[in-house]
């Protein structure tokens, strides 16, 4: 088996262009002058379009498109005829060079294809190359297929696929499939805004107002004070150890503490206490028990249920005679539901010296990681050039052989129902036969009651990867599983 990993840095070399600059043809403003109308200056005309696309599908089965939709389409072409010659004369182009402009554009369009096919042509070259450098002159003709496969690949995006990507969207089953698609966004955000307003107007009103209000001072109002102390927590972890937190990162903790009191007093205002936070937390402790109470209620009758599936397990176990296959209790996983005051408590523990400077740490890591990122994205054109202008001995085709020594020593399975109230992307914490807590993923496509087989490291097996519980295998409708509302 070999790799031709070392030589895909010429080939995306060749994608970007070929030289320091984006190609900038007339094709290619173009195309970004139509994203931009399509992304951007169209949307009041769509926003207005939408209640004449409101239609369900049992309406446009039944009574197909309307006169008025096929009216919102032509007016969605005159739109676009308008930019596009407003486009055409920002290039330069008068009211009656419509011929010209076309033709100019047709004629940058041809050139970029030109430019494309060499860029592929010159990387399968090299390709042969080192395989003959590296095989022989002997070595077997490299199969047609797989040159086409290559070439399909690599094939760089040109402008004539993003014209035609554009040119779709004038034909009016594009734009009336949009308009649908806007339809239904429209309908979902709006029904997620009536939520909100329920949740936060509600009889918990006050909670989730809070945590509102808390989450938006953390994460967005403190932002310049976060990045006005990053400097101060700037210290290695050998010096923290040695030395411990410095006077003045508790200095900037103090004033961390007082922004947020008076962030915090306002708010009071805002919800008619004046200043009286102690009544504030007394109403929102009032609150939390009482939302604690619903939850336990909750959680009481989702056990019950669990019970229930259970011994519907062992019944029909027990009839198709494999109780011994069981092992003990049927596995049954339940989330716990969340409750307002583990959320408000998460927040408080915000205003402790502890949660403040790790959270400034991770920022001052976060930002040198950011920062070390940039400065590799910023100097990879000249180092992917020179790759692509150095020698051809300087590129390698390579044999990968696999570390047998990282190959897990022995993997065991375990099958795992999706609880209810869990969904794709929720975590899990499962319990393998041999005793191991298994964190796992719920893998995408899968609903409460499927289930999925999650591979895992038994004792004795390589862990110096990080072996953990890996879901995979296919979902399968059979089994029973309970659980809460959130994960």
């Amino acid at each position: 088996n070999t790799c031709v990993a070392t030589m895909l840095a010429p080939m995306f070399f060749a994608i970007s262009g070929g030289d320091d600059e984006e190609p900038d043809s007339v094709a290619h403003r173009f195309c970004a002058h139509a994203m931009k109308t399509l992304n951007d200056d169209m949307d009041p005309l769509f926003e207005k379009f939408i209640p004449v696309f409101d239609q369900s599908r049992q309406e446009l089965v039944q009574q197909g498109e309307t006169h008025e939709q096929y009216a919102a389409y032509q007016e969605y072409v005159a739109a676009l005829d308008e930019h596009i010659s407003r486009f055409a004369m920002q290039e330069g182009y008068n009211p009656g060079d419509g011929g010209t402009f076309l033709a100019n554009l047709q004629q940058a369009i041809e050139e970029d294809k030109a430019r494309a096919e060499q860029q592929v042509e010159a990387f399968l070259e090299n390709m042969k190359r080192q395989r003959s450098q590296m095989l022989g002159p002997d070595a077997p003709p490299i199969d047609e297929s797989e040159l086409e496969m290559v070439k399909a690949l690599f094939r760089p995006q040109t402008v004539d696929d993003m014209m035609q990507m554009l040119l779709h969207m004038t034909e009016y089953t594009s734009f009336s499939g949009l308009m649908r698609a806007k339809v239904q966004q429209y309908k979902f955000i709006k029904e997620m805004e009536r939520k909100k307003q329920e949740l936060l107007m509600g009889e918990m009103g006050l909670a989730h107002r809070f945590i509102q209000f808390a989450m938006k001072l953390l994460n967005d109002d403190m932002h310049e004070f976060y990045k006005k102390c990053m400097p101060i927590f700037e210290q290695e972890f050998d010096n923290l150890q040695n030395q411990g937190h410095t006077h003045e990162q508790y200095s900037a903790f103090q004033e961390y503490t007082s922004i947020i009191e008076s962030h915090l007093l306002q708010f009071c205002n805002q919800e008619g206490f004046g200043e009286d936070a102690m009544a504030l937390f007394t109403e929102l402790q009032r609150l939390v028990a009482k939302d604690q109470e619903q939850v336990d209620a909750k959680l009481k009758e989702i056990l019950a249920e669990v019970e229930q599936k259970k011994n519907v397990m062992r019944q029909r176990a027990s009839e198709e005679g494999q109780m011994e296959q069981m092992r003990g209790e049927p596995l049954l996983l339940v989330c716990k539901p969340a409750a307002l005051g583990d959320l408000i408590n998460s927040l408080i523990q915000q205003t402790e010296y502890q949660t403040f400077s790790a959270t400034m740490r991770f920022r001052v890591e976060q930002d040198r990681v950011m920062r070390m990122l940039m400065s590799g994205a910023h100097r990879q054109p000249r180092e992917v050039k020179d790759a692509g202008q150095s020698k051809l001995s300087d590129l390698e085709v390579v044999d990968v052989e696999i570390d047998q020594s990282r190959v897990p020593a022995e993997l065991g399975t375990v099958s795992v129902t999706v609880p209810d109230g869990c969904q794709a992307g929720s975590q899990l914490s499962v319990a393998a036969p041999d005793g191991q807590e298994l964190s796992i993923t719920i893998p995408g496509g899968l609903s409460p009651g499927m289930s999925f087989d999650v591979n895992y490291c038994r004792p004795g097996g390589y862990v110096g990867g990080g072996c953990s519980g890996q879901a995979g295998g296919s979902a399968a409708g059979y089994g029973a599983a309970a659980g809460g509302y959130s994960s």
